[in-house]
């Protein structure tokens, strides 16, 4: 019972397990009057279907009192890329998920420093092969693993958990269909989550719509198909040009893997063809970090209030 005299803090990314883990969160702290604190990560570059369910859920949140933060990195993509040089993100040299996600988190949590959490995340076995042997590698060693829970880590102050670290992937997708959304008034399904963001495919993952640390992106293929726009197909072919100058040693610096001139320059088309061919990329920074575009992409900055859009939640830079 001690998890009930503690706060607890749900990270939400807008996926289908983290979904799946708001909804159970807030059912039981509503019932229990526990402090609910929803915390997401805004990387600035989400799809558009992604983007649009991230923040109906957020200003739903918001307007009904849950206490909800939305973080945004002061060292994002583009900020990086052209004041920090660094090649677009490889397996060989992957720096967006420390300074996009995890670093701006951490700064969070030490604004809460001293306080009791319970902090959740939708981490799943049966989410990839290699999460699954990670997660059970780590039960063997020095987790605590049962029926329904991966109790990852207990501090002083706080306790990291996994509620949902053994639900299937059916499972997840079962509980969707056969629930609405609690926070909602008039009980919306999340046939938008589904069907839009996840295009029907119960194994489609989504993530940053510019990641060039995978080599393929089954994400834009299917956004093509189920949302009928052939742009993704042309995003995804200038993404995979933008992949290839993180493998070119010809565009960095001597010894370094910053760009070199060239490479900065190449890069900079690359980026200006991509938001051009779907403005809808330059929602988060449209809506967030307008500056950014202003200052690094000025021929882009006609296209920012065209796609910006109205969160009614506390933003806090880190």
């Amino acid at each position: 019972a001690e998890q009930y005299s503690r706060d607890w803090l749900v990270a939400f990314s807008g996926g289908k397990d983290s979904t799946v883990l708001l909804d159970l969160a807030y059912r039981y702290a509503l019932s229990r009057g526990v402090r609910l604190v929803v915390v997401h990560n805004e990387e600035l570059l989400k799809a558009p279907p992604m983007f649009e369910w991230v923040y109906s859920v957020v200003n739903k949140l918001s307007s009904v009192g849950v206490e909800t933060y939305v973080i945004v990195p002061r060292e994002d993509f583009i900020t990086v890329i052209f004041e920090r040089r660094y090649s677009p993100p490889g397996p060989a040299f992957m720096w967006c998920t420390a300074r996009i996600k995890e670093r701006p988190t951490l700064r969070f949590m030490r604004m809460f420093e001293g306080a009791r959490w319970v902090k959740m995340t939708g981490v799943r076995m049966d989410e990839s092969a290699t999460r699954g042997r990670l997660i059970r590698r780590r039960c063997s060693l020095t987790d605590v693993c049962g029926q329904f829970a991966w109790l990852q880590r207990v501090t002083g102050t706080s306790i990291d958990l996994a509620p949902i670290a053994d639900w299937t992937t059916s499972e997840v997708i079962a509980y969707l269909r056969t629930h609405r959304q609690p926070w909602t008034n008039d009980a919306e399904d999340y046939s938008f989550l589904l069907e839009r963001v996840y295009c029907g495919m119960d194994r489609l993952r989504s993530g940053c719509t510019l990641c060039t640390v995978v080599s393929d992106d089954e994400m834009l293929r299917a956004y093509a198909g189920c949302l009928n726009d052939e742009r993704y197909l042309s995003v995804l072919e200038l993404k995979r040009e933008l992949r290839k100058v993180g493998f070119d040693w010809n565009l960095r610096e001597y010894r370094s893997k910053k760009l070199n001139e060239r490479g900065l320059e190449i890069v900079r088309e690359l980026l200006i063809r991509i938001f051009e061919t779907m403005p809808e990329l330059l929602m988060g920074y449209a809506t967030f970090k307008p500056e950014v575009i202003e200052k690094h992409l000025p021929e882009l900055t006609h296209l920012l209030p065209r796609v910006a859009r109205k969160v009614i939640t506390e933003v806090v830079m880190l």
